[in-house]
Parts: C-alpha cells; structure tokens; sequence
C-alpha cells in the first residue's frame, strides 16, 4: 500500500494522529518529526529525506503552513496536499512581538508546562471539560519540553505571507477548517481556497483549532474520500 505522510503542529507529535491512523483505509499512515528544525529549510530538508515522491502530505497547523511551504517549492515532490487549520498567511506584527516576548520569558524562566487556559484556547468550549483531549495536548507539551518550544518558536517565527507562490501550483490540495477555530479562522482558509486553482475546502462545526483530536473519524473520513474517491 502507498503511504501518507503526516506533519504535526507547534509542540505536537505524533499522538495528535492517534484517533485519526486507525482509520485510514488503504493507505499506510507515517508520521514525520519536524520538532528538530531551526528553519522553515531545515523542515524542507526533513520532509525530502523522508517521503517517497511523488507524495501525498498531511499537515496540521504549523504543520500545515510546513506542508504549503514545501510544495510551493517542491509541487513535483507532492501528488496530493491536505493542510488542516492552516493558513498561508504571515505572522502579524502583534503576533511577531508576543512569540519574541514569549521566548525571552522562557529563556530566563522555568517553564512548568501549558496551562489549562492555553489548553482551552485550542478546543472548542464543548471540549473543554474533555479530559481525555486536555491530557493528550498537555502530555505532547511536557514531552516535547522547554527546549522544543523555543527551538520551535525561533524558527518558525520568519513566517512570510506564501499565496502567491502558491499561486503558481497545480498540486490537488485539500484544505480542513473548523467554525470555532480560535487560531486559524475558517474564512482564511476559504479565502486561501480562492486563490488556489486545484483547491478543496471542508469547514468543520462545533469543533476548535485541535481537529484531528476533536473531530477524528470526520477527519480521516474526509481524507479517505479525498485521496480514494478524486
């Protein structure tokens, strides 16, 4: 079976897909690290030495930005693109100063992990009770650690504006939003829809920016029909 291959988000591994690989159908699901790069090149570099192209990739949220970056320089190396809760869109000025702020506060102080009000920043209020999910986003958080959250925030805080690189591709791309997504909102996603050719959009209800976790059988039922039905 051909595989498919899945890039997480800020301080997410592969536990995010937990709920979502059990349920690809004929496809083999593989997971790839990108916590250890400093720069959007450096997650280039990894992605080229892990997939066999030309490839469908699966990105979520940072992971998802990744996954547009990489195509809108690599389109031969992609067969088929799906970006979950991402946007191709830059980082704000305001967004730019927080990370930096952010980052000077972690480099002089202890980090005790993500907080339940960050936890819930991420799921919609009809989750935010839900153990379960709150558990899984903390557990990524203290496994990653200190160091990742830095290294992640430094390298990924050069995020330029890609759509009209984009422009240019011809790639199938699948974009998945959610109503509720209080970090990537779905009309960037409808907008970004626009100006791609090859473009599909799926905006999910009732569910926040964590969609593999809070909506996974929806999620990878749209993935099997994207890839087994177009």
């Amino acid at each position: 079976m051909e595989k498919i291959y899945f890039l997480s988000g800020t301080m997410c591994n592969q536990d995010l897909w937990q709920f979502v690989f059990p349920e690809i159908k004929k496809y083999i699901p593989k997971y790839i690290d990108i916590t250890s790069a400093t720069s959007f090149d450096e997650i280039n570099t990894i992605i080229l030495s892990k997939i066999t192209s030309p490839a469908i990739l699966v990105g979520f949220s940072l992971g998802g930005f990744s996954a547009l970056n990489f195509t809108s320089q690599y389109p031969e190396k992609i067969k088929k693109l799906i970006c979950i809760a991402a946007s191709a869109k830059g980082l704000s000025e305001h967004e730019i100063k927080l990370r930096k702020s952010t980052i000077e506060f972690l480099e002089t102080h202890n980090y005790k992990g993500i907080s339940n009000t960050r936890v819930k920043q991420f799921l919609h209020t009809d989750n935010h009770q839900n153990k379960t999910l709150s558990n899984i986003i903390k557990k990524m958080d203290a496994d990653l650690g200190k160091g990742v959250l830095i290294k992640q925030l430094k390298a990924t805080s050069n995020r330029i504006d890609i759509t009209a690189q984009l422009k240019a591709i011809t790639n199938p791309i699948l974009l998945i939003g959610a109503t509720d997504d209080g970090l990537v909102s779905s009309k960037d996603i409808l907008d970004l829809k626009k100006e791609l050719k090859t473009s599909f959009s799926v905006i999910l209800k009732n569910c926040g920016h964590m969609i593999p976790l809070e909506k996974p059988e929806e999620t990878a039922e749209i993935i099997n029909s994207y890839l087994n039905e177009i």
